[in-house]
């Protein structure tokens, strides 16, 4: 009975409790960070008909191409003849023209035995066949001007051209050709004029640059609208396929989604230089905003954390969560736990009970599509206190743990982003009865994140393609 009266004694002695009574820190949260945008590419496909162009070169190139009739400087006179329609043919950034020539020729020939003798003379005609063949080759100046370089040359039938004059049989093509070369320089010259003429790329882009600055609605709930700035133009290189030539205008441009009204905008009529792209990418990235309440993520952070118990230096430090609360300070998320904890060392046994904060920076992790902190530590508030009533607590490894226990999960705030995105898009496809948007959001990139003082705020990339079509 001593021994037990002893230890009756002793025990409550070796016991102590501590009662937490750490203030919550300040709610007040930092101004939103400045979040730089990031330059998207909106293409725009332009198609030019190739049958348009030949129809246009068979009105202007027409009939007959030269005339020589003058027989005394060389005996010779030739007449070429535009014999049927030319055709054009186009692969990559060249357009191929053959035009078939019909021509007539008269050669003299003059034979005199001697001065005084009878001057004796003959003249025969002929006509034959040739084929004119150019090529063109297409490019761009950064002033929009399509910049056309062409090449022709002919190529004769089986065989060359002949006049038989008695005797003598003379060959057409020495006196020929060169007057045909001179033709070909004229011909190509008109050729160029006409391509230019005909391919005015800077109506097309002018009409693109000036469309996809007009807010486009998104969402008639939210008042939605996606706005385009295109900042710089590039183009791809021309090429030909199905009768058409092809090229995608990139306008390399900021977009931004708004919410509460159509905004006022003033278009930029000012069209930057043109650069060629020969690797033009089809790739937007348009800024989301997600959002969780602190009241909803408190919910889930109950969820995980109320009645778990947690265990320090092999069992001898323990402590058990039995309410949890999330806030916002400054540019950090704060957590309140309401715990009890123990701690022992031999025989002594020290309880603590109350609240503690802690803060962390919040993140999203890409990989599990959460919302996360980082750097976990206690207030200064909680830290000093425990310093002083629970020591084990504050040196304890239990702010770390938290790092891999807060978790709030975000993917299906990120799927349901993605498909109301991608519904929008489809709804805002005809914008007007010229300009028709079509895009295909690919995937959701968590990008940034800050606090407001009701909630937590993520900002998200949509990434995927957004094209504008044209109709002129």
């Amino acid at each position: 009975m001593a021994v037990l009266g002893l230890l009756q004694i002793i025990l409550p002695a070796c016991t102590s409790n501590s009662h937490l009574t750490t203030q919550a820190p300040d709610a007040q949260v930092s101004a939103p960070p400045a979040i730089a945008p990031k330059l998207s590419t909106v293409t725009v496909p332009i198609s030019f008909g190739i049958q348009a162009l030949a129809e246009k070169l068979n009105q202007e190139i027409a009939g007959v191409l030269y005339k020589d009739d003058n027989l005394e400087d060389d005996n010779l006179k030739v007449t070429v003849v535009k014999a049927g329609n030319l055709s054009l043919q186009a692969n990559g950034n060249k357009i191929y023209l053959s035009m078939p020539l019909r021509v007539s020729a008269t050669g003299r020939w003059i034979w005199e035995a001697c001065k005084v003798c009878p001057r004796l003379q003959k003249t025969e005609s002929t006509a034959f066949d040739l084929v004119v063949n150019s090529e063109s080759q297409l490019a761009f100046t950064e002033d929009y001007q399509v910049k056309s370089t062409s090449v022709s040359d002919f190529e004769w039938g089986s065989t060359k051209p002949v006049i038989t004059l008695g005797p003598l049989k003379i060959g057409l093509a020495r006196f020929i050709e060169p007057a045909l070369r001179a033709q070909m320089q004229a011909l190509t010259a008109q050729l160029d004029r006409e391509i230019q003429s005909r391919i005015k790329i800077k109506n097309y882009v002018q009409q693109a640059w000036v469309q996809v600055q007009q807010p486009i609605p998104l969402n008639k709930e939210l008042d939605a609208w996606l706005t385009i700035t295109p900042q710089a133009i590039r183009v791809s290189p021309l090429t030909a396929s199905n009768g058409n030539f092809n090229l995608q205008i990139g306008l390399s441009s900021f977009l931004q989604t708004v919410t509460n009204g159509k905004p006022n905008i003033q278009p930029n009529l000012t069209l930057p230089p043109l650069v060629t792209d020969n690797q033009l990418v089809n790739e937007v990235q348009i800024g989301l905003m997600g959002e969780i309440s602190y009241a909803h993520a408190t919910q889930i952070l109950k969820e995980q954390m109320v009645g778990q118990q947690f265990t320090f230096s092999k069992g001898k430090d323990q402590i058990t969560v039995h309410d949890v609360a999330l806030s916002g300070s400054g540019d950090k998320l704060v957590v309140m736990l309401d715990v009890t904890g123990t701690t022992k060392a031999g025989l002594f046994t020290r309880n603590i009970a109350g609240k503690i904060f802690l803060k962390g920076i919040p993140y999203l992790d890409a990989q599990t599509n959460s919302i996360r902190v980082r750097d976990v530590d206690y207030d200064l508030d909680t830290k000093d206190q425990l310093l002083k009533a629970a020591n084990w607590l504050a040196k304890n490894h239990f702010a770390q743990t938290l790092e891999d226990q807060i978790s709030l999960p975000f993917k299906s705030q990120l799927a349901a982003a993605h498909q109301l995105l991608q519904q929008n898009l489809d709804q805002a496809s005809q914008l007007n009865q010229s300009v028709q948007l079509t895009g295909q959001i690919t995937e959701m990139v968590p990008d940034a994140i800050y606090l407001t003082p009701t909630s937590i705020k993520a900002r998200v990339n949509a990434k995927g393609t957004l094209a504008a079509r044209i109709s002129l």
